[in-house]
């Protein structure tokens, strides 16, 4: 008997790498799970097992969706792009940004002058997508995907990933949520400060991808097939998707310090800084590897030996799940200033304040026999939780109707409110298979002609009809009612 599909919605906003990293890592190990509850159903039947009356296992179809770049609204859409650039040039202010607005009167405000901006654009991805959940993956969406499904009239489970490991802006709690899943105890107390429910918060880690889980090949192994000496530590310097954190600056000390180890850069999507670099390493006075945007972040980890990074909480933890000790070389004040606590407190590395500080971390690390080491490995098993995303997806399907039962989209008449060009609002209600046929409704001529090729077959000129619409409509009319724009490439799988 075939099994049901199942649609998640993940929402997400590209404001740094790390949004779409967790998601990308969520759906990853969606996947995989999938795959191998395929794989078991398959070897029953292999094996002549009764597996007729049996449903096969449930399909999963993923969206990946960008909110703000895709269905927000200008001046919002282009005011999003300005974090990147303030954070890389004037940190500082955006730090001051992040704790003016970490309280429940600055949040209000803006979801407020937000809200409306993003509002009529997430109501039409849900009412294309028609998810069975939804999971936000960013803060600035909660409030208002919250506020949307309750405009529908819909029971749609909204679930919050939150990928801050200490310092969690107040927005990431939405009061109305079906569950809150953070990384740490610490976000975890945040959360009941804040007098929420403590049944809907879980404690699940930090979503990175599976590859972090899977067995590697020997330390010396890895090393030789990335073209590195075996005999000397291995360095690994990584300042993010773009290539951030100073890497340059901290290249530049390591060669000057003379230090006895060899580097392994990634420069992520810096074109400009990898090209620099090349050109460098004849005059370095250390053996220097580089690598651009790469997919094997796992065999470069299990390669290294110390870890030079900005304070990204997904580097922190794919740092630990390779049990590599860390060396903080900044952070963005404000969002990641908790995840230096978290590391310096469960003494897994250290925060280095400029290239001094830098190098005498180094030294004490790459010393044979270090105890430094040794201890900073200890803690970066203990604290670890390589297989978080796992833990957080089996947590996200159990909101998932049972196989063979009807999704929301399907068992019942579903309210729905969608907005024509010009203005015009159209109510409808998502009809089921044998139910009653739509009703045909009167439109007026005028309104005919303008909104031509996006009326659905039945509705008819008859009488003359003013103010809004109410209409019944059918899922397979809805997305020529839905404010007849192209609906952009979504990441899916």
């Amino acid at each position: 008997m075939k099994g049901s599909q199942r649609t998640i919605l993940f929402l997400i906003a590209d404001t740094g790498a790390g949004h779409r990293s967790a998601a990308n890592a969520l759906r990853n190990a969606i996947n995989i799970l999938a795959e191998e509850e395929q794989k078991k159903w398959s070897e029953r039947q292999r094996e002549g097992l009764n597996v007729a009356s049996v449903l096969e296992p449930t399909t999963y179809r993923i969206e990946i969706v960008d909110v703000f770049e895709e269905y927000s609204r200008f001046p919002l859409r282009e005011a999003i792009k300005l974090y990147g650039p303030t954070i890389r040039y004037n940190p500082s202010l955006y730090g001051r940004f992040f704790h003016i607005s970490n309280h429940a009167q600055s949040v209000s405000a803006v979801k407020n002058v937000a809200g409306p901006l993003v509002r009529k654009g997430l109501q039409r991805l849900i009412v294309s997508v028609q998810p069975d959940v939804i999971v936000s993956i960013h803060p600035m969406l909660n409030h208002v995907t919250i506020e949307v499904i309750k405009d529908l009239g819909l029971k749609i489970p909204f679930l919050t990933v939150v990928t801050d490991l200490i310092s969690v802006h107040y927005s990431w709690y939405a009061p109305g949520a079906d569950g809150y899943i953070v990384p740490t105890e610490q976000a975890r107390r945040l959360y009941l400060k804040r007098g929420l429910s403590p049944e809907k918060v879980h404690v699940l880690g930090m979503p990175i991808d599976p590859k972090f889980t899977v067995p590697m090949a020997p330390k010396e192994e890895l090393q030789r097939r990335l073209g590195l000496n075996p005999d000397l530590p291995v360095i690994l310097l990584v300042g993010g998707g773009d290539g951030a954190g100073g890497l340059r600056a901290s290249v530049q000390a390591i060669s000057q310090a003379r230090l006895a180890a060899q580097l392994l850069v990634i420069t992520g999507r810096n074109k400009r800084l990898f090209v620099h670099l090349q050109r460098l390493r004849a005059s370095l006075k250390v053996p220097l590897k580089v690598f651009g945007f790469v997919n094997n972040m796992p065999e470069m980890m299990h390669a290294a030996d110390v870890i030079v990074t900005k304070a990204g909480p997904g580097t922190i933890c794919e740092a630990l799940a390779c049990d590599l000790p860390i060396i903080l070389s900044g952070y963005v004040p404000g969002q990641e200033e908790g995840n230096v606590d978290f590391v310096t407190e469960n003494d897994t590395g250290v925060l280095a304040h400029d290239s001094v500080e830098m190098i005498d971390a180094l030294r004490r690390l790459i010393k044979p026999g270090s105890q430094i080491m040794r201890q900073q490995l200890e803690n970066a098993r203990r604290i670890s939780r390589p297989r978080a995303s796992f833990d957080i997806v089996s947590h996200i399907l159990s909101y998932l109707p049972a196989p063979g039962e009807p999704g929301i989209w399907q068992r019942t008449n579903i309210p729905v409110t969608a907005r024509l060009r010009g203005g015009h609002h159209v109510t409808g209600v998502l009809q089921t298979p044998g139910l009653r046929r739509p009703q045909r409704v009167a439109v007026p001529s005028a309104l005919r002609k303008r909104h031509r090729g996006i009326r659905p077959a039945f509705l008819r000129h008859t009488t003359r009809v003013t103010g809004p619409l109410d209409v019944r409509v059918t899922t397979q009319h809805l997305p020529r009612l839905v404010d007849r724009v192209r609906i952009p490439n979504r990441t899916k799988s």
